[in-house]
């Protein structure tokens, strides 16, 4: 459903602004929290929407998430593990925030490319398995036609506003305050946002050195 690179994986407020979006943006789901099942009357609404366990419980999240480590984040974390040993890197918020500055945007562009793989790659038929064959994108919108059905229920726009208006402000929400410095000495060294790692990298060694970090 989404694949969003942030800064910071401690705020729960950002988790549940990216849920609540994606509610917002595809209307239906498969897996409903309590709050958005509150209205509904089948026999799996309100607190029987949610149940609680352990994450290794969920073998294909966890299969995908080790999947996902090996072909696409690993290299990410070689990445900054290098320049952490090169001693371009320490840490330090000031050196989190070059960091974020130079690679959110890249590392964004790598998550929609695996999300649109991922999305749209075939499931081939296996022999003896009750999981289902054919691209994700398809089996979601027309499940019909891939012998499924429909298991989502619509979530009214009453409930999304209230949840949006109760939930709390994501302590990282909107542009940081130093972006517009990054932005102005991005400008003044003459530097394009990057478009690939080499170009981050580059970026961010160059701005570090021009900021005397």
């Amino acid at each position: 459903m989404w694949l969003n690179c942030g800064k910071t994986n401690n705020d729960p407020s950002v988790i549940v602004q990216n849920y609540i979006n994606c509610v917002a943006e595809y209307g239906l789901m498969a897996a409903l929290h309590c709050t958005l099942r509150s209205e509904h009357t089948d026999e799996f609404a309100g607190a029987k929407s949610h149940m609680y366990g352990t994450s290794t419980s969920n073998q294909r999240i966890e299969s995908w998430w080790s999947y996902f480590q090996k072909q696409r984040s690993q290299f990410w974390m070689d990445l900054f593990s290098d320049l952490r040993e090169r001693h371009l890197f320490n840490g330090s918020p000031a050196h989190t925030k070059w960091l974020q500055y130079c690679f959110l945007g890249i590392l964004q562009k790598e998550l929609d490319e695996y999300k649109q793989y991922c999305n749209t790659h075939n499931i081939r038929p296996v022999q003896q398995s009750r999981c289902p064959s054919g691209k994700p994108e398809a089996m979601y919108h027309v499940p019909h036609r891939f012998d499924g059905s429909n298991c989502g229920f619509p979530a009214s726009a009453q409930t999304l506003n209230y949840i949006t208006n109760i939930m709390p402000v994501p302590a990282v929400a909107g542009r940081d305050e130093h972006e517009n410095l990054f932005e102005e000495l991005q400008r003044q060294s003459g530097l394009r946002a990057p478009l690939q790692w080499e170009s981050a990298v580059d970026n961010y060694i160059t701005l570090e050195n021009i900021a005397g970090l």
